[in-house]
């Protein structure tokens, strides 16, 4: 893989605008890398993902032939439904991990090459592999974590209603900073869970609202990206609705359709995986830009480097 002449340097402060700049022009720059480690790597998850949908949605307009309100429709789903839609949620938090682990195997490499380097994909795969680990790591704890809050947050909205107008915009809030855990994860140096955690919160707090108009800007671009490849499933899945709401005992699907519902639901499920790159970059550009206007990153390892010698 080659990259252009002039690297981008990854711990800098940026503004607003210099961060949505950076991350742009690595994207430029790299994205025949990140493309084809999710065309080997995330098309197999999608291509699992876009059956167990179709299979979804194929039960509930199925038992919605049969039952005329929504209670007994849900009632009537069978156990097939449940295990689906079980292992989809897991299927989509192992492929989350793989393809934050992805973006980032990339960036270190990008960081860490000369400008004139060549490199195989092959030459990846042991970074990929660990990233790949630290990500699952820092999945379940992020889940094991979301549970023990979730578990706190409800059973004091139980016990004190009034206490949700604080928790609910409270627990909106935690999310913004907390999307810096993972590149506070995988770049931090030797930092575990814990440290990862407590960096995350203190550098997102401290620069929330550019942070939050970073997520909010490129997350409506994947938003674009994810509508124009989920839009064509879509559509075939609301012609069979309107197939079984005219005649609900007439057969909604043909082999064809079939055939090519499920190519749609695989475009669609890569789409989405595609759609959550430019926040992956954007999150980590915003992480070495507020890392090193607070901590002076660079300075530090040349410092370091410089006491080496």
């Amino acid at each position: 893989m080659n990259y252009q002449n002039q690297k981008i340097n990854f711990y800098q402060k940026r503004t607003f605008g210099e961060n949505i700049t950076a991350t742009f022009d690595f994207l430029k720059d790299s994205w025949k890398p990140i493309l084809l480690l999710c065309l080997y790597v995330m098309l197999p998850f999608s291509i699992i993902q876009g059956i167990l949908l179709n299979n979804i949605y194929g039960t509930v307009i199925g038992v919605a032939k049969y039952t005329p309100s929504t209670i007994q429709s849900i009632e009537g789903l069978p156990y097939s439904f449940f295990i689906n839609y079980i292992i989809l949620i897991v299927i989509s938090w192992v492929g989350i991990s793989i393809l934050t682990a992805i973006v980032y195997t990339v960036m270190q490499k990008y960081q860490d090459k000369a400008p004139s380097d060549t490199y195989s994909l092959s030459e990846m795969k042991p970074d990929l592999i660990s990233y790949a680990k630290q990500c699952f790591i820092l999945t379940f704890y992020l889940i094991i974590l979301s549970i023990g809050y979730l578990a706190v947050i409800i059973s004091l909205g139980i016990i004190f209603p009034p206490s949700l107008i604080v928790t609910i915009p409270g627990t909106i809030a935690l999310m913004v900073p907390l999307s810096l855990i993972y590149p506070a994860y995988i770049f931090g140096e030797g930092s575990g869970t814990n440290v990862a955690l407590k960096q995350s919160m203190r550098l997102g707090f401290s620069s929330w609202g550019p942070l939050f108009l970073i997520l909010l800007v490129l997350s409506l671009i994947g938003s674009i990206i994810n509508g124009i490849t989920s839009t064509p499933w879509t559509m075939v899945a609301v012609v069979k609705s309107i197939i079984v709401a005219s005649n609900p005992s007439a057969t909604p699907t043909s082999v064809g359709m079939d055939f090519i519902s499920y190519v749609l639901a695989v475009v669609q499920c890569f789409g989405a995986y595609i759609s959550q790159v430019i926040t992956l970059v954007g999150v980590a550009f915003f992480y070495f830009s507020v890392s090193e206007a607070k901590d002076s990153v660079s300075v530090n390892s040349d410092i370091d480097n410089f006491e080496q010698l």
